[in-house]
């Protein structure tokens, strides 16, 4: 276990305590809100991660091209005697190690790619997850493999001592209940007040 990242159980239990239940009360009195806000977060963030994987594999992609051409220019350098044996065997295990850890990366990011595609923010799902669950007390190991894909704690702030904890749901990712609940209140206020 990472120490950096460690975190008490009964610290990390009430904190995903408390957001599931954030989470019940938001969908069960905001469900059209629900389903329209996890649509646009699921989106943004799924299109910025996107351009960050295809940006990242497009440099990726030029740089194993590159290596490809500096390779030809290597060895053409050492038939003609520009560069000796040893230093030409240096610098290609050098640009193959770096085209091969390229390859490999290239790889992971294009299936990466390919399985968001595939991925649809299934908000229906989690609906009638939450559905189960209205009063929820306390949390079992069933609730946490329905709801909880994973839970990220972020090194330790060394400022103010504190970390950033994100639970990310199954079918709709991370999903800030207590704000969208807010934005709900606000919004439903802002009309009573027009009526």
């Amino acid at each position: 276990m990472c120490t950096t990242h460690s975190i008490k159980n009964v610290v990390l239990y009430e904190i995903v305590l408390k957001n599931l239940r954030e989470a019940i009360d938001y969908v069960t009195e905001y469900e059209a809100e629900f389903v329209q806000e996890a649509a646009d977060s699921r989106l943004r963030e799924r299109d910025a991660e996107f351009s960050r994987k295809r940006e990242t594999l497009s440099k990726a992609e030029n740089r194993i091209a590159e290596l490809d051409n500096l390779f030809k220019h290597l060895y053409e350098d050492n038939v003609t005697g520009k560069l000796s044996d040893e230093r030409f065997i240096k610098m290609s295990h050098d640009y193959e190690l770096e085209q091969s850890n390229l390859k490999a990366m290239a790889e992971v990011l294009r299936e990466e790619i390919k399985q968001q595609e595939k991925q649809k923010t299934n908000v229906k799902a989690f609906i009638s997850a939450v559905k189960k669950y209205t009063d929820m007390q306390q949390l079992d190991a069933a609730m946490l493999r329905e709801f909880i894909d994973r839970i990220e704690v972020s090194h330790t702030d060394k400022k103010s001592k504190t970390r950033e904890i994100t639970i990310v749901y199954n079918f709709i990712g991370a999903f800030d209940f207590g704000r969208a609940k807010e934005k709900a209140q606000n919004t439903t206020q802002k009309q009573q007040r027009t009526a």
